[in-house]
């Protein structure tokens, strides 16, 4: 949360974070490098309504670089 929410708001960070962990059967803070395709989907299908495609590219960046 904390490589999105600088970005996106806390709030849609937290919802994007918490959505995705759900929807594989975790909660946020089991999530791992190994879910990252599900969290860049939920990411996107999140955010697309409400954030350019740079910005989507930039929270997806960053959130990248914190798994690594």
């Amino acid at each position: 949360m904390a490589a999105i929410g600088p970005l996106v708001g806390e709030m849609a960070a937290s919802t994007c974070v918490r959505a995705t962990a759900i929807s594989i059967g975790k909660t946020a803070d089991d999530l791992t490098s190994e879910d990252m395709p599900a969290l860049e989907a939920s990411v996107r299908r999140l955010l697309g309504p409400v954030a350019p495609a740079n910005v989507i590219a930039e929270v997806l960046a960053n959130i990248q670089e914190g798994v690594r």
